[in-house]
Parts: structure tokens; C-alpha cells; sequence
């Protein structure tokens, strides 16, 4: 079981100091009395993605590896996590992106970025949308007044108010036509018209009748549409699964999904089938578990209505890495899918699980366990960190950075 004081993994420690100067950071003069900097002065409760963890210091963003190495210096005002090798960051009101090294693939010069889906990045600069290539070039001209991300190699634009489909190349698939539209997904996709919903193929043939007054994805072969004031579950000839109707249903996962009637909580099966039914709060999890609550504490079922997890906890999350955050009188700790406490619920705060590691704190400490809650990074601000010279401990090796560029490194 891991605790604060254990071995740490990594028997050096490091010392990281920041120096961030600027006219926002004048040196103050020295005075008797201790220059207490508030928490957000530094924040490393973010998550590992590609390898790489953001951290923010004096509300900069950079990021750090898996060793606690600062590898791109805290200088964004905004940094995304690293997807698909890129990270969208922010600097004077502009976003670009960055490579993993911190070489900008592209200028500073968009006001929107979206992260890259199908090797295409959506943007808009001058009030237009266009696309990005993984070059950062711009293979598809910012004329769209809308556009959505590419899915399934088909993007979602907008012209003179009417909704179409282009391709990678930027060629109209699907002409722009339609009031509304969602992405493609198991080949069809929904798409509005005159105010009604219905559901049409990548050749742009009705599939499905325009009919209904809000239409989902597919997924699982199934959809939630309403119709007549009924919410109801259909497949792709657009039958109805089953003659009860409800208010609200989730998206299936591993063949079931969350139902909701007249303020109650229910488990319908893919065959329409309904498990469970009657509860009071209910979340579907990502690993196809379900949370519930009873006497306004949290606990796990089975959808079939087994519990593998007593209601004892104030709140639960989704599971990452096979393993979900929870907690108790404003402490967090991680329970494994078989409902088993396995990292202690001790910690002041916690994100969820990414890439193996976890980033929990206690009091201004920040530590990043791993699956089976030992400690591999500390991070903590030095007591005597003032406003214009952050300090931070890494495990103790001692790195000065001036303007975010390394100054000095020296080993205590």
C-alpha cells in the first residue's frame, strides 16, 4: 500500500527552480514579513498524454516527461493535451501547435483550433473554418461560416445556412441542403429537414424518413430518437426495439444503455429489455459498469443489477486504466472493477488515470502514482518561493530557468 512517506521509485531527487520575470513580476523589496503565494501559483494535477504531462506555473503552461524533466518551458497561456503527436497551445490571444519537442508546427495566428481527427485539424481564422494537413499547412481553405471535426473521413459544413458533407480532399460529398446535421457513424448519419429528423447514407439516399424530432448516432446498430413525444430506441430499418417509450436514453455500451422515465433511472438491454428500473440517480461508466446512489452514497452494478460495489462513497468517476476515482469526507482514493480499494482514500485531490499514472495531492504536494499507488514523481513548492522565483522540488535535482530558457542546473 502506498503512503507519502514510502521508498520513492527514484532514489535521486531534483530540485526544479522557475524564474519567470516580467513587468507583472517586479522584484519586491525585501522585508521582514514572508511572502505567502496562493496554490494556483503552481498546479501539476493534470494528466499524462503521449508521454507528456502539462504543468502550470504562475498561470504558464508547459510540460514536463515522465522523469519530471521540464521539456517544453511554461510560456502558454493555454496548452491542450497532447494528441495525435500535437498539442494546441495559446499565446497573446492566438492558438497554434506544437510538437512533442515544443517546435511550433504551425504560427500563432488562429483563434480557434480543434485537435487533429482523421489527419485533418479543424481552425478558424478571419471568421472562417478550414482544415489543417499534420503538416500544419492549410489543405482546406477557412471559407466555411461552420464546420465540425472530420469523422469517418466525412466533416460537417455550413454554407448560406445550409448543412453538407465534404471530404478529406475538401470535396462536397453531400451537398449543403440540410437545416442540421450530425456525423457519420455505422454508415448513416442524421440529418434534419424541415424541421424533422431522419437518417441518410454516405450517398446521400434517404435511409431512414424524416420523422422524428431529435435523432442520435448510431452505435451498436441502435439509435434514440423522439417521436410523438416518445423516446424511443430504433435500428437501421428504423423499427422501433420495443414498445415502451421513455423520456431520455443513453448511448449503448457493450449492448446497454441508461434509461430515464417519469424522474426514475433504468437498464434497457439491446433487445429492449428492461433490467433495472426504479432508481433514484444513476451514471453509466465508460467500462460498460454502472454507478448508482443509495441513501446519497455512491456505489457500482453489474447491468444486470449485481453489485460489485457497496454505496459507501460521496461521489465515484469514470474508469481509466481500469480503475475509477472515488471518495469520502472530501478524500479521494481508487477502487479496480471488482470494487476493491486498492490506493488509499487519502489524498485532497485527484485526477483519473491516464498512460499508468495518476496525479493526487496533499496539502501543496503533488504526486504522480502509479496502478498499484506507488510513488513515482513529488512535486512541491519551496516555502521560499516569492512571486518573481517559483520553486519547485522535483525529487530534489536543482534546475534554474530565467524567461522559461535554462540558466544554470546544479546538483545539492
Amino acid at each position: 500500500m502506498c503512503i507519502r512517506h514510502q521508498t520513492m521509485k527514484y532514489k535521486f531527487t531534483l530540485t526544479l527552480k522557475l524564474l519567470l520575470l516580467g513587468s507583472f513580476f517586479a522584484v519586491q523589496a525585501e522585508t521582514s514579513e514572508k511572502n505567502y503565494l496562493p496554490s494556483s501559483s503552481f498546479n501539476a494535477s493534470y494528466s499524462f498524454k503521449e508521454g507528456r504531462c502539462k504543468i502550470k506555473i504562475n498561470n504558464l503552461y508547459g510540460f514536463i516527461n515522465r522523469d519530471g524533466s521540464i521539456l517544453i518551458p511554461c510560456k502558454f497561456d493555454y496548452a491542450s493535451d497532447f494528441q495525435n503527436g500535437f498539442s494546441i497551445v495559446k499565446k497573446d490571444n492566438k492558438y497554434g501547435l506544437i510538437l512533442k519537442n515544443g517546435v511550433n508546427s504551425t504560427p500563432m495566428i488562429y483563434d480557434y483550433l480543434e485537435p487533429f481527427q482523421g489527419n485533418r485539424a479543424l481552425f478558424k481564422k478571419d471568421g472562417k473554418y478550414g482544415y489543417l494537413n499534420l503538416m500544419g499547412e492549410e489543405v482546406i481553405e477557412n471559407k466555411y461560416a461552420f464546420a465540425r471535426a472530420f469523422k469517418n473521413d466525412l466533416a460537417i459544413i455550413t454554407v448560406n445556412n445550409r448543412t453538407g458533407f465534404i471530404n478529406r480532399d475538401g470535396k462536397i460529398i453531400i451537398s449543403p441542403k440540410y437545416d442540421l446535421a450530425n456525423s457519420f457513424s455505422e454508415g448513416l448519419a442524421p440529418v434534419m429537414k424541415n424541421g424533422k429528423w431522419g437518417y441518410v447514407n454516405a450517398k446521400d439516399e434517404l435511409v431512414i424518413r424524416f420523422k422524428f424530432k431529435a435523432a442520435s448516432a448510431f452505435k451498436d446498430g441502435l439509435a434514440t430518437v423522439i417521436y410523438d413525444k416518445k423516446t424511443l430506441i430504433i435500428n437501421k430499418k428504423g423499427n422501433a426495439k420495443s414498445k415502451k417509450s421513455f423520456d431520455n436514453v443513453s448511448e449503448f455500451v457493450k449492448g446497454y444503455a441508461l434509461c430515464y422515465k417519469d424522474g426514475k433511472y433504468g437498464i434497457i438491454s439491446k433487445k429492449g429489455e428492461l433490467k433495472i428500473s426504479g432508481l433514484n440517480k444513476m451514471k453509466q461508466s465508460n467500462n460498460g459498469l454502472y454507478a448508482f446512489s443509495r441513501n446519497d452514497l455512491w456505489g457500482y452494478m453489474l447491468p444486470t443489477g449485481e453489485e460489485i460495489a457497496t454505496p459507501t462513497f460521496s461521489s465515484v468517476g469514470d474508469f481509466y486504466d481500469g480503475l475509477a476515482k472515488v471518495q469520502i469526507d472530501q478524500k479521494y482514493g481508487f477502487i479496480n472493477e471488482q470494487g476493491n480499494v486498492v490506493i488509499p482514500i487519502i489524498y485532497d485531490s485527484a485526477n483519473d488515470f491516464s498512460e499508468g499514472l495518476v496525479s493526487v495531492k496533499i496539502n501543496n504536494d503533488y504526486f504522480f502514482l502509479d496502478q498499484d499507488g506507488i510513488e513515482q514523481l513529488v512535486f512541491s513548492l519551496d516555502s521560499t518561493s516569492v512571486a518573481e522565483k517559483i520553486i519547485v522540488k522535483v525529487n530534489q535535482n536543482k534546475l534554474l530557468y530565467n524567461d522559461g530558457k535554462l540558466v544554470t542546473a546544479s546538483l545539492d
